[in-house]
């Protein structure tokens, strides 16, 4: 097999893995009614996903996106809080930041998949007393190839961006 068709490969399994990781995301959107879900949220803590070790050595790390996060939002008069503290606060609001990234060793480019969403408790119409985490809203997924890590930030930034719109959207300032 050539180093084309290896990196062709490779970038078909991350893909298929990558929605079959992101399913949980199908239910939830960008729509009227789920940025209704963030209407009177005064504050929740941000939850970014861990970064594969390869990529964190070649600059992209999970501390790096949180604190782009949680500067973006601080700017956009957005409060975060510890996680710690979440559980004080109704329905342990979340948002959640999920950038699977692989390197392609054959091209040294990047194949990236990003998901945001908010998650917060719900309950089930049927049984009001089961009380579980869903998430409410999301960005939809973003997938692409570039040989930046940069790029992927900015990426992961476009999502944080349509996440402030749709909080301002339903909790004006």
């Amino acid at each position: 097999m050539g180093t084309y068709h290896r990196a062709a490969a490779t970038a078909g399994l991350f893909l298929a893995l990558t929605l079959w990781t992101g399913l949980s995301f199908l239910f939830a959107g960008d729509q009227k009614h789920n940025r209704a879900s963030l209407g009177g949220i005064k504050e929740f803590y941000v939850v970014v996903e861990k970064v594969d070790p390869e990529i964190e050595k070649e600059g992209l790390t999970q501390d790096q996106i949180c604190t782009d996060i949680e500067s973006r939002l601080r700017k956009a008069g957005i409060k975060t809080i510890p996680k710690a503290d979440a559980f004080d606060v109704a329905g342990s609001p979340y948002l959640y930041v999920n950038a699977d990234v692989l390197k392609l060793g054959a091209t040294r480019e990047y194949i990236y998949s990003i998901n945001t969403a908010f998650k917060q408790d719900v309950y089930l119409a049927r049984e009001p007393v089961m009380v579980l985490g869903a998430a409410t809203w999301s960005t939809g997924e973003t997938i692409g190839i570039t040989g930046s890590l940069q790029k992927i930030r900015a990426s992961i930034a476009a999502q944080v961006e349509q996440f402030v719109g749709a909080f301002h959207d339903v909790n004006p300032r």
